[in-house]
Order: C-alpha cells, then structure tokens, then sequence
C-alpha cells in the first residue's frame, strides 16, 4: 500500500503546559541517510515525554509530536541503507530531540536512526517490542559494565519500569549473585520477585538503610541502581553502598530531580565518606552533550537493543504491561497524567495503534 501523506500525531502544541495533549497532522517524513521510516503499530509511556509535555527541556520544535519507544515495521529506507528492508518488523528509540510517533486513532510514522533500530524475532510481540527500547537501554546504561558476577546490587523501585528491567538484567543476565530491592504495592512487590530479586523491602515500612545493612552483614552492596528520581531514594541508597562500592542514578541525578529548581543534596558527602563512585547513567547526553560524538556511541547503544532482542528470546528479559492503552489523545493524555501524578504503574504502560484504536 502506498504511504499516506500526513498522519495524526499526538504531542503538545504550547511550550509551558503541556496537559492535555493534541491532536497534531503531521506529514510523514522521508528517511534520509542511516534512516529508516517506521509504521508505528506499538510503544509505551515514560516519564520523559510528560516531562517534555511540560517544559519541553530539549527545545524540539513547538507543535511537537511525542512517543519514543517505536515497534512495527518498516515502511521505507535511506538513501544506501542495507541493513533493513521494507517490511522488516523492528524496534528502535526515537530521537527525543525530534518527532516522536505517537497516533490518534491511526498507525504512527517515525523516522528511526538505524544504529537506533533492530529487527526483532517472530517470537517477540510488537505490544512487548514496543515497551522494550528506551526503559531497556536506560537500564543497560546503568548496569552494563558496572555489574560483575556474584555482585550484591539494590535497585529500587524495582516495580517500575525501569526498575523491573533492571532486576532482569541483573538477576538473569549479569549474573548478579544477590539482587535487592524496594517497592510499596503488592504487585509492584509480586512483580520484582518474579523478576529475580532476592529480597523484596517494602518502602513504605523499612529502613531501608538499616534492612540493606543488615541482609549485606553490615558490609553494603558492591552496586546501587537508583532509577525513583527520589531525593528521599538518593539519600537512602547512598548510605547502602559498600566502601568503594558505585552509586550509579539514572538521569541528571542528586539535587536536580524537577530539572526546573536545584536543591543541596548531600549525596555526594556520603558517597565521598565510603570512597564510593558515584555514577550518572544519562541516555539523553547521547543526544544532547556534542561531547559524544556519533562515532562513540552507536555501537555502545546498537549493542544495547541487540541485547535486549537476544535475551529476550533466552527468556532472560521480559517487560511486563501493568496497563494496556489504546493509542488515541483522550486515552494517552489520561494514563500519561496518571503516571505523573504518582498513580504508578506497575511495570510499563504499553500503547497499541491502528485505525480501530
């Protein structure tokens, strides 16, 4: 079938406030080099696009499609692209300083960087394809490397997300040799343990310092994987890494966590008392900082997706849907503003589109 001319994207039109998302025709691109063009049947929702609904921290261009965890197939190809053809089903993160792929009512189309873009096996769903490329890759950044077999780690939060990728990571494919977290729900708590960790502490109720101290013998863990972007988190986690252990946090880290005020944190005190690293596992910087230049990390973040695909099909790294929504303004501007408004999903929140969404 021929490509359609313009689709209805969803995103914000204002730059200040980004609640309630619109309806925005947007025509479909053209993929230039290393591109390739994506019919978007599925994705999912992050923190990152509310955050860009808001304040829009990136400076995209105002009207501003969102929506960057991209799953389907491709529509078309590059200029001397080979390694994907048309109809090669694929997942990719898209860009966030560009167009993103959400759809109303409507197949999405994105234009994908093909060091950004793997095809996927018949075994994987498109639905789990599409929670897969950004929360993945964030939890790849935080733990690849830094993780070493029979390491004792805490992830909190391990509910989220991030968080419950990140457990599979390092439970099922780093080979951690003991995985804690914490949670507050009881699915939120089902839901880590049967994503492998070890010992499941209940926020809500913990000391969390203290019970993480006391299951490591008073030693602390060897790695903190802290994705809440809690101060509170921070704090806590911090007091739990060993001597010489790592802090690694997702995103721009202690003191920053609104992005719009700074606030003193005494983190990196307590991390300099223990000689412990303190780590930023940040994706966006690759998109971001020119600093990282290309050439440095599209094998680094390729590697990452290609993961995800193969230990998915070893049964290593499954995402879960704590809620299924269908891909129309009305039901994406809802569960986006519930998941801001601390109304957490368990697991990710996975979005299907298509002319009968």
């Amino acid at each position: 079938m021929p490509l359609p001319a313009s689709f209805p994207a969803i995103g914000s039109t204002i730059t200040a406030v980004g609640i309630p998302l619109e309806r925005i025709e947007t025509l479909v691109p053209t993929p230039g080099v290393d591109e390739v063009l994506i019919e978007v049947h599925a994705s999912s929702l992050n923190p990152l696009e509310r955050k860009l609904a808001d304040i829009n921290f990136l400076d995209r261009a105002i009207p501003s499609p969102l929506g960057f965890d991209a799953a389907g197939v491709v529509a078309t190809v590059g200029p001397g692209v080979a390694e994907f053809s048309v109809g090669d089903r694929v997942m990719a993160m898209l860009d966030p300083t560009r167009d993103g792929c959400w759809a109303d009512r409507s197949f999405g189309y994105a234009l994908a960087r093909t060091w950004l873009t793997v095809k996927i096996p018949d075994a994987m769903t498109v639905a789990d394809a599409g929670m897969l490329p950004v929360a993945f890759l964030a939890a790849w950044e935080g733990l690849h490397g830094h993780v070493q077999p029979g390491d004792t780690v805490f992830i909190p939060g391990g509910g989220g997300g991030v968080g419950h990728l990140a457990i599979q990571i390092a439970a099922n494919a780093l080979d951690a040799g003991r995985v804690i977290t914490s949670t507050g729900r009881e699915e939120s708590m089902a839901l880590a343990r049967d994503s492998g960790a070890s010992d499941i502490l209940d926020y809500r109720e913990d000391h969390l310092t203290a019970r993480v101290l006391d299951l490591t013998g008073g030693k602390g863990v060897d790695v903190v994987f802290d994705a809440t972007y809690s101060e509170a988190s921070f704090v806590q986690s911090a007091r739990a890494v060993r001597p010489g252990g790592k802090w690694i946090v997702l995103g721009v880290g202690p003191g920053k966590t609104t992005r719009v005020a700074e606030t003193q944190s005494p983190v990196d005190d307590i991390l300099a008392s223990k000689a412990a690293s303190h780590i930023n596992a940040n994706v966006l910087r690759y998109f971001t900082d020119k600093a990282f230049a290309p050439a440095a990390i599209r094998q680094h973040l390729t590697d990452g997706l290609r993961h995800a695909v193969r230990w998915y099909e070893q049964g290593k790294v499954r995402p879960h849907a704590g809620v299924r929504v269908q891909g129309t303004v009305g039901d994406i501007d809802r569960a986006l503003s519930a998941l801001h408004s601390g109304r957490r999903t368990t697991g990710k929140a996975s979005v299907l589109f298509g002319p009968a969404a």
